[in-house]
This record gives C-alpha cells, structure tokens and sequence, in this order.
C-alpha cells in the first residue's frame, strides 16, 4: 500500500517499502485520465469563447510621403477589405475616417496651436483618396513616415 500522495491529485506514490497495489495505480491513472479530459474541455471551452469574441480585425498601415500632392497627386491607400474606419498619422497630423464616408476629420498641430477640420475623401473600392493643396495636410509630406490601424469588421 502507498504510504505517499502527491499533492495536486493525490496520486499514490510508494516507498522503496510499500506494498504495490494494483488498485492504487488503477485509482492514479483514472484521476489522471479525469484531470486531463477537465482540462481539454477546458481548452475547448476558451477556444470557443475566443472565437466569438470581439465583432472586429484590427489591420497596420504604413508608407513613407512623397512629397507631392493635389488633385492630379493624391495620396492613396488600398485596403484588403473595405475598413469600418481607421486612424492615419504623421508627424503633426492625423487623420479619423470611416470607411465608406467622403468625408474625414483632419486634426493638424502646429506646436502651439491645434486645427481640426473637415476634408473631403473619396473611395473607389477599397481604394481610399484624398488631396490637398499642402502635403502635409494631405499626409504626405516628402520622407515623413506615415502610419496608421485600420478596423476591419470580423467575416
């Protein structure tokens, strides 16, 4: 007979002097065989509430300006899939869009002063658009790395 248990599960665990008995390992292998299938389920049950948490995909933007601009030079940026909206930013300015809308909120520091406006957007797909007379209002201004997150409703 075992004269030892372990102390998570109480499995029997024997002296060089105890007794073995057949029973004892029976008894071991079936609490082992009962903690591993509460922990499947478990896994199984976290998995299944993982997938259906959340209602979106999050999604990276990024590119470097050109330092062109206006209508004939838009700033452009092509998504896999329309977004539900996205933030893009640079190094005074962001810009707030949803995805669909012809319209953008544009928020633009200057040092000491914060502008936030209105600008007209335009999308062709998922091909979003939009120009301005000065490249830094229009995200795009030369050598400054541009950055953004983009929502995606989840499939």
């Amino acid at each position: 007979m075992a004269s030892q248990e372990t102390p998570n599960y109480r499995l029997s665990r024997w002296a060089g002097t105890d007794r073995i008995l057949m029973e004892e390992f029976n008894d071991n292998w079936d609490k082992i065989d009962t903690a591993l299938k509460g922990n499947a389920d478990g896994v199984a049950a976290l998995q299944t509430a993982l997938a259906g948490a959340g209602n979106c995909e999050i999604g990276m933007i990024s590119y470097t300006g050109t330092g062109k601009n206006g209508d004939s030079n838009p700033t452009t940026v092509t998504f896999p899939k329309m977004p539900a909206g996205f933030f893009l930013c640079g190094a005074r300015n962001y810009l707030v869009v949803r995805g669909g809308d012809d319209h953008a909120c544009m928020i633009y520091y200057t040092g000491s002063t914060t502008y936030v406006s209105q600008m007209q957007v335009s999308w062709k797909g998922n091909q979003f658009r939009f120009s301005s007379s000065k490249p830094s209002y229009q995200l795009n201004e030369e050598g400054v790395p541009y950055w953004g997150v983009a929502f995606y409703q989840k499939s």
